[in-house]
């Protein structure tokens, strides 16, 4: 596969593997981080690529392993509650921390149920096990609970 070839059907999904990244990680920087890394894979594989049939599917299940494998190397003491502190210029850190306020607003607006297990999903990073035994409900109903507020954020924000 040629690099014109790459450019023509590869980058133009680029917008849908970030979705599928940050569904996953739930990190717009680590999404970019997965997506930068399959984008870097496929290169290395470009002499291959000719034969992919459905590069949306092809490239959607490598960036699902990529973000699975990022997942379990994480640090379990990684610090989600406050973005990290980048050198970038003060409008955008100005910008960060507002939607960081509107964030933490929306989340105050959700349910106290909903709220407590988001934040321990999101912000705490447990595993929905963890919270199965820390809160006593079943893991369906937390996967419910964390996907419903997920959905209000979105329409509150």
């Amino acid at each position: 596969m040629t690099e014109h070839q790459f450019h023509t059907v590869w980058l133009p999904l680029q917008d849908r593997f970030w979705r599928i990244a940050f569904y996953i990680m739930e990190d717009e920087a680590d999404a970019k981080d997965a997506v930068q890394d399959l984008y870097l894979k496929l290169w290395k594989l470009r002499d291959n690529l000719d034969l992919i049939q459905n590069p949306s599917a092809y490239g959607s299940l490598m960036l699902r392993n990529l973000c699975i494998d990022r997942i379990r190397r994480r640090k379990p003491s990684e610090d989600l509650s406050e973005p990290m502190a980048l050198s970038e210029p003060p409008d955008k850190a100005l910008e960060r921390r507002e939607d960081l306020q509107s964030v933490r607003a929306a989340i105050d607006k959700l349910p106290p149920a909903q709220r407590k297990l988001l934040t321990l999903r999101v912000l705490q990073g447990l595993s929905y096990e963890e919270i199965e035994k820390e809160t006593g409900l079943s893991g369906l109903n937390i996967r419910v609970q964390v996907s419903l507020a997920r959905k209000k954020l979105k329409h509150l924000l």
